[in-house]
């Protein structure tokens, strides 16, 4: 019998715990390994200790941002690849800019997001 291929890891990163849930079982119930985490700081001692195929991170975080957890995970683990997302406020255009500039933004998802959205997305990179 072949083995059967390892689900993809993914890490689902936001301060809204109801985003943060759906976004989990929507990826579990795509085939995928998802677990969620509420910030920035979380996020970077979660990738230090685990492997992850793919990181989505909210921006708007209290504490740590998620451009400055972007930055932080990427020290640790070069090659992880992360989905930035956030909802409409006033400063997201800059923080996206900024991100762009930087080099650290591939792939941005703007909330409210479909489950098709999540689910291509993860497939893409993961």
């Amino acid at each position: 019998m072949p083995a059967q291929p390892l689900k993809k890891k993914i890490l689902i990163v936001d301060d809204e715990e109801s985003v943060g849930i759906g976004m989990t079982e929507i990826l579990k119930d795509a085939g995928f390994m998802a677990k969620y985490v509420t910030d920035g700081m979380k996020a970077v001692e979660e990738v230090a200790k685990e492997h992850y195929d793919l990181v989505f991170m909210d921006i708007v975080m209290p504490e740590v941002n998620g451009l400055e957890a972007f930055r932080r995970i990427k020290q640790i683990k070069k090659n992880v690849r992360v989905v930035l997302f956030t909802g409409f406020y006033k400063d997201a255009e800059k923080i996206i800019f900024e991100g762009i500039k930087e080099g650290m933004i591939e792939e941005f998802l703007r909330k409210p997001f479909f489950a098709e959205e999540i689910i291509n997305i993860a497939r893409k990179y993961a």
